[in-house]
């Protein structure tokens, strides 16, 4: 998420799931990430400032670390003195309304109500409600049906208030249960305000933007999974050409499905980057050309070339470096030996394609590892 961002907006994030031997940023590179602007942090300001809410929570893993947590508030406050409040690091959001959203929606809208309370009696509610959602209104609302759906309601209302609050763009919805919820909660005949869920952004039967836009970040995170190797190092991507050139693809991507909705939205998009990649090469000669009829014009001006190459190599030709030493130090020395290697294959022209998912994965565009990494973008996900 992180490298399919510009900036990544997280609500209210867990410190103690950063401790995950899984997680793969280590809370110090988290810290980093939040003060360099790369992560963008938003939740109710008792969340980031009251320890003992906090550690006295339910859930374990609201528990405060003061590496972290505490870092995080010295950058609230820090941030405070500036004026405009999508450009802070951190951002106390305002506190929650859920629940006088819920009470006067189950009175507005009893056949909803009612529907939702069959929802949550059928082994059903757990394909469509998030989990910690569901487990709030079973131990909020305990025998009282509709006690448990003013729970999922308020948990509805905050969540789409809280992306309001984020000021973010596309969602990560990473669970299919997630999408599921916002589809029904879309249905509702007086919906929360989740984000994009209004008359411009969808019609009557179609499905809401938020899912159509999940679907396909839902990818590209299958996508990087895909393309990631032992070298994928996310601190030297974040802040490179690169990185902005990944987010700009995704968006450009994730403009189309927002004009063209859910045909768009069931594009392949692993395929779209396969496809542009496979577009794209190396300007020059490959080895594999060498054998091919040259014209008179051609031969003449790789001979002229190869004897001023061989001139420049010939002091060398009785030592001991290796022809991979001579071409590199040729490479770097002489434009002729450089243009007659960059001509013959032996240095490969810039690829003229997406450069992003090769820094990604923590290698170089070559003729060899762009095919390489076409096979990866076929394979299913895991």
């Amino acid at each position: 998420m992180l490298a399919a961002s510009k900036p990544l907006t997280l609500w209210a994030p867990s410190s103690a799931l950063l401790q995950d031997r899984d997680c793969r940023i280590t809370p110090a590179d988290f810290v980093e990430h939040v003060e360099k602007g790369h992560i963008r942090i938003v939740a109710r300001r008792k969340w980031l400032i009251d320890r003992e809410a906090r550690d006295t929570h339910p859930w374990a893993g609201a528990r405060w670390d003061a590496s972290v947590d505490g870092a995080i508030r010295s950058i609230m406050e820090d941030d405070l003195s500036i004026r405009d409040r999508s450009l802070r690091r951190v951002v106390a959001a305002e506190e929650e309304q859920g629940w006088e959203f819920a009470e006067a929606a189950v009175e507005e809208d009893r056949e909803g109500t009612a529907e939702w309370e069959r929802l949550l009696a059928s082994g059903e509610a757990e394909q469509v409600i998030p989990p910690g959602t569901l487990e709030t209104a079973r131990r909020f609302g305990g025998d009282d049906p509709r006690r448990q759906v003013i729970a999922v309601l308020r948990d509805a209302y905050n969540h789409g208030h809280a992306v309001r609050e984020s000021d973010a763009e596309i969602p990560f919805l990473m669970r299919r249960t997630d999408r599921a919820f916002i589809t029904r909660i879309a249905a509702m005949s007086c919906p929360p305000p989740v984000p994009h869920l209004n008359a411009s952004a969808r019609t009557d039967g179609e499905t809401p933007a938020p899912v159509n836009l999940a679907e396909v970040t839902g990818q590209l995170l299958d996508v990087l999974r895909s393309i990631e190797t032992n070298r994928t190092d996310i601190g030297k991507f974040v802040g490179t050409p690169e990185h902005s050139a990944l987010v700009a693809w995704m968006a450009a991507v994730c403009e189309r499905v927002k004009s063209q909705g859910v045909a768009a939205a069931n594009m392949d998009v692993a395929g779209e980057l396969a496809g542009q990649l496979a577009q794209a090469g190396f300007p020059g000669l490959a080895l594999s050309e060498l054998g091919r009829h040259w014209t008179t014009g051609e031969a003449t001006s790789v001979a002229v070339a190869s004897l001023d190459l061989w001139l420049t190599l010939s002091p060398f030709t009785t030592g001991s470096p290796g022809i991979n030493d001579l071409l590199g130090l040729l490479t770097s020395a002489f434009p002729v030996g450089h243009g007659l290697c960059k001509r013959m294959g032996l240095v490969p022209g810039l690829f003229d394609g997406p450069q992003w998912p090769f820094l990604y994965a923590g290698k170089k565009a070559t003729r060899r590892t762009v095919p390489a990494l076409l096979i990866e973008l076929q394979e299913p996900p895991q």
